[in-house]
């Protein structure tokens, strides 16, 4: 089957055959299949983590999971022990986001799809397969969407709705191989992050999506003891149990002050930023200042690309002032550390 939906190579993603240097080491992006890690890999990578790397483990916007702080060096034990949890970048159903409450039908589509892209298929070309209901990723960016609807599977292909098709014919619609559409009468309706008890499963976030490896060896033991099978990843830096765990140590409340502050690394993790970003979140978060704020340790403005009600830029020490904009927007002023409390009166 060939891929004739047009596509563009738009850069490369720190994968485990082509990591990425940051401040802190060598950086790889761990993609789990069909959305959710199983308990074994999981604990596997806190292992990878501590011992091969500096600890560090963030989740990422693309329900993906990054291990920090590597070197070339260790890169053949970091594959061979990747290869033994099964996670090896070169195994098929990469690129495929899955929202964390799937069914068997939709993680079955899932697979189907992640199976039948081309090899060739760019890094950062992603997919998106969704079953509906309160955890819903539809209205997330993908180059393909699979959404599951009452009609059928809807097909979004570069952010436009085809129209829908069946199951069985949807991966073949998406890859261009069938020109079976139906006209869409009911759309997609996208979800949002929520956190604790959600029927079966329960939901767990970090701040700033940033785990350290003790901290997920332990989520692996509290989740083996409450009969959990997996871990599942969402695009909103949680995390979603199959079971009703204990949330001590994680957030579990939506309303929690540090939910509502996107942060990157930082200069201890960057060598773009001059700032230490997430010190700077966490005592923003306890000033309690209303709205969205994005906490960027440079332009760049990784951790977010949409616009926030307050952003602060770091640039040579100092922290920019954005207001209803991104990174990349007009700094209106510009204040040091021991300044931020300011930001109450503005």
């Amino acid at each position: 089957m060939s891929l004739t939906v047009p596509y563009e190579i738009k850069g490369w993603c720190p994968g485990v055959l082509r990591p990425m240097q940051s401040g802190d080491g060598l950086l790889v992006r761990v993609r789990p299949w069909v959305g959710a890690f199983t308990l074994e890999q999981a604990a596997g990578l806190a292992d990878i983590a501590a011992t091969l790397g500096n600890g560090h483990i963030d989740l990422t916007r693309r329900a993906n999971l990054q291990i920090r702080g590597l070197s070339e060096e260790r890169s053949p034990a970091l594959r061979d022990a990747l290869d033994r949890l099964g996670l090896l970048e070169a195994e098929e159903a990469r690129n495929v986001m899955v929202d964390p409450l799937a069914g068997p039908e939709v993680r079955a589509l899932a697979l189907t799809l992640g199976r039948a892209l081309p090899h060739d298929v760019p890094a950062k070309f992603g997919c998106l397969v969704d079953g509906g209901g309160p955890l819903s990723i539809a209205g997330e960016r993908a180059d393909i969407a699979l959404c599951m609807t009452t009609e059928g599977v809807a097909l979004r292909i570069d952010g436009e709705w085809r129209g829908v098709t069946t199951p069985d014919r949807a991966v073949a619609a998406a890859l261009g191989s069938t020109g079976s559409l139906s006209k869409m009468i009911v759309m997609p309706v996208p979800g949002r992050r929520r956190l604790g008890r959600l029927g079966r499963f329960t939901g767990v976030a970090v701040p700033f999506g940033r785990f350290e490896a003790s901290q997920l060896r332990e989520l692996v033991e509290r989740c083996a003891e409450a009969g959990a099978s997996e871990i599942r990843l969402s695009p909103w830096r949680a995390l979603y149990i199959d079971a009703v765990i204990d949330g001590t140590g994680l957030i579990v409340d939506d309303d929690d002050p540090l939910l509502r502050i996107e942060a990157c690394p930082g200069a201890s993790a960057c060598s773009s930023a001059t700032v230490d970003t997430r010190s700077a979140a966490r005592q923003v978060a306890a000033l309690g200042i209303p709205g969205s704020i994005h906490v960027s340790g440079c332009a760049k403005g990784c951790a977010r690309s949409a616009p926030a009600d307050l952003v602060l830029v770091g640039s040579e020490g100092r922290y920019g002032v954005v207001r209803n904009g991104t990174a990349r927007d007009r700094v209106v002023r510009t204040v040091a550390r021991d300044e931020l409390a300011s930001l109450l009166d503005a």
